[in-house]
């Protein structure tokens, strides 16, 4: 550890990508509000506060993230948790608590709940930020750092969860002023140019209760930043080339000076160099406002229906008047402005025929043009996790907290209704990527293949550290039949080493194609799924078999003739199929298989 000032070290996981598709959108903002934030409490002639760059936190594996960490030598790490990372967010802690045990761990963001206990209780987290975060974790680090550091005080800090502690803390009020933390960007800790996208938060705190979302449980009203703020995160946008400009206020037409505020929007994008997005309610939505978001150039819009039915509406706090609705919609569309529409499968008071009558009315009033179907989470921290119990809703106890039944919706109804919505509109949601068979190099220089001939020499894997988040074994053996045992130990180390990762299992059999095969798919598939990861789970309820482990059979095309119809939709249950050799059209193959480009 450095001998001056102790290293604190922010990081914020990723989703997990699906396959060889690069990671977009993790911008670590709450990170640079931390640090803006500790920064103007004078917190920075203490300690040093750095980010881990984008590029480690993207790519690497979980073990390749926990070496990046240990080998900075950090005094405290802390994490930004969200539904998509907690669980590999308190793995990284656990390996990093294991080789260093007086290294401090502390948790923010909105996984942080007093709900959700299992996630406080860990035995890798020492403290946990509850709600808004700036002040807390500025309030954490100067008591820390004074000796010697006074427990009491750290105890009793507002908004903290404490190991020694284990108590309820005191509510932390918000900041009064989004002033104090604009801008990561303008202060020089984030740099929009990297992606060419800025996500800007204009306003904290939701008039809605939406008892489904996070947002009312820690704003008593909203808070905005002021027009001058704005209008300078803009200016900055046009100076670094942005191509996007991502709002991330709850619900942007909640704002009393709403026309107003799309005027300094237009005004600050004159040569329409960046698009905007956002998400708001239709229903609040006039020709005027439509005219207004598409002059400052929204392109595209995400609109809430959740559900059509009145008594489903009611019971998560979440009223939309179709009419209305329609209207705001039709609005955007005329002036060009693609809205794309929610709805939530799961709720409490839906049943079969309601959820249906949604995707009616969509196909009915011609506003299906683009939407999505979620499967409702249970949130911590939320009041539908608070009165889930009472409301008869079961649920997945770990990420993404799917409901798995209601006293209306059988699990059985709730995969059936979203693969029915897809079939309905013809559209797929969150589709896999196809398998490849050279991944891309991403940055960095974490090793994405393995390739593994069975019958060959011997071999060796990469070491943990070396092996990129989305990764590759190629396994190869003339009768997979007698090596299954060693292909599903392979797949199973590689696991173990790095359990949150994307895994890709291409199995290319080099001699004879038979029946046996079908074990060997069977053996290397239960191999995958000892475990389960947040990716595993999200795609759960789809109806598919898409997951974060995926099994890919390399096959000449010649073959698929002989193998025949039903052994190729059966070997669907385990893997998809990759023809090689020619010989074959896309347009003949079924959902499952793909061509060797």
């Amino acid at each position: 550890m450095c001998a001056t000032r102790p290293l604190v070290l922010l990081l914020q996981l990723p989703i997990p990508p699906p396959g060889f598709v690069p990671v977009r959108g993790n911008v670590p903002l709450a990170a640079g509000y931390l640090k803006l934030f500790a920064r103007r409490r004078g917190l920075e002639d203490r300690c040093r506060v750095e980010l881990l760059r984008a590029t480690l936190a993207n790519t690497l594996g979980d073990q390749g993230l926990v070496q990046a960490i240990l080998v900075r030598e950090p005094w405290l790490v802390g994490l930004t948790c969200y539904v998509w990372n907690i669980e590999r967010s308190l793995w990284v802690a656990q390996q990093l608590k294991q080789r260093r045990p007086d290294l401090l761990v502390v948790l923010g963001g909105p996984e942080m709940a007093i709900d959700n206990r299992w996630v406080l209780e860990h035995a890798a987290v020492d403290y946990a930020v509850l709600g808004e975060g700036e002040q807390t974790f500025a309030e954490l680090l100067a008591r820390l750092l004074d000796r010697p550091a006074d427990p009491a005080a750290i105890a009793a800090t507002a908004g903290l969860w404490s190991r020694a502690g284990r108590h309820e803390p005191s509510v932390r009020r918000p900041l009064s002023s989004l002033e104090e933390i604009s801008s990561p960007y303008l202060e020089g800790i984030l740099d929009a140019a990297d992606d060419e996208t800025m996500l800007l938060e204009t306003t904290r705190g939701c008039r809605f209760k939406c008892k489904f979302c996070y947002y009312p449980k820690s704003y008593d009203r909203q808070y905005f930043l002021s027009e001058e703020k704005v209008r300078a995160n803009l200016a900055y946008a046009v100076r670094r080339g942005v191509k996007e400009v991502f709002l991330l206020d709850p619900t942007l037409n909640q704002r009393p000076d709403f026309a107003r505020f799309l005027r300094v929007l237009r005004e600050e994008n004159p040569d329409r160099q960046f698009s905007y997005s956002a998400e708001l309610r239709a229903e609040g939505i006039t020709a005027q406002t439509a005219r207004l978001l598409r002059a400052a150039n929204f392109t595209e819009i995400e609109v809430g229906l959740q559900s059509v039915d009145p008594l489903a509406q009611s019971l998560v706090a979440r009223k939309v008047p179709l009419a209305a609705f329609q209207r705001g919609v039709r609005a955007m569309r005329d002036e060009g402005i693609d809205v794309k529409i929610d709805l939530i499968v799961g709720l409490p008071g839906d049943s079969p025929d309601s959820v249906r009558r949604g995707f009616d009315y969509l196909q009915q009033s011609g506003l299906c043009a683009q939407f999505q179907v979620f499967n409702l989470s249970i949130l911590p921290g939320t009041a539908l996790r608070a009165e889930a119990e009472a409301l008869g809703l079961r649920y997945q106890p770990r990420p993404p907290y799917y409901v798995l039944s209601t006293p209306r919706l059988s699990l059985e109804e709730i995969v059936s209704l979203v693969e029915e919505s897809q079939q309905r509109f013809g559209v797929e949601f969150d589709p896999l990527p196809a398998p490849v068979l050279e991944p891309p190099q991403g940055a960095g220089d974490a090793q994405r293949m393995v390739r593994v001939d069975l019958d060959g020499p011997p071999y060796e894997l990469p070491g943990p550290e070396r092996r990129a988040q989305t990764f590759a074994i190629w396994l190869r053996a003339r009768d997979f039949h007698l090596r299954r045992a060693e292909a599903a130990e392979l797949v199973g180390r590689l696991l173990a080493d790095n359990p949150h990762g994307t895994l890709q299992v291409i199995v290319e059999p080099t001699g004879e194609v038979d029946g046996r095969l079908d074990a060997v798919l069977d053996t290397i598939h239960e191999a995958c799924f000892r475990s389960t990861s947040y990716l595993d789970r999200y795609y759960s309820l789809t109806g598919g078999s898409a997951a974060a482990k995926r099994i890919v059979l390399l096959l000449p095309g010649a073959l698929r003739s002989r193998l025949g119809a039903a052994w190729i939709a059966a070997t669907a249950q385990h893997a998809c199929i990759l023809w090689s050799g020619g010989g074959l059209c896309a347009d003949d193959l079924e959902g499952h298989e793909y061509l060797c480009s």
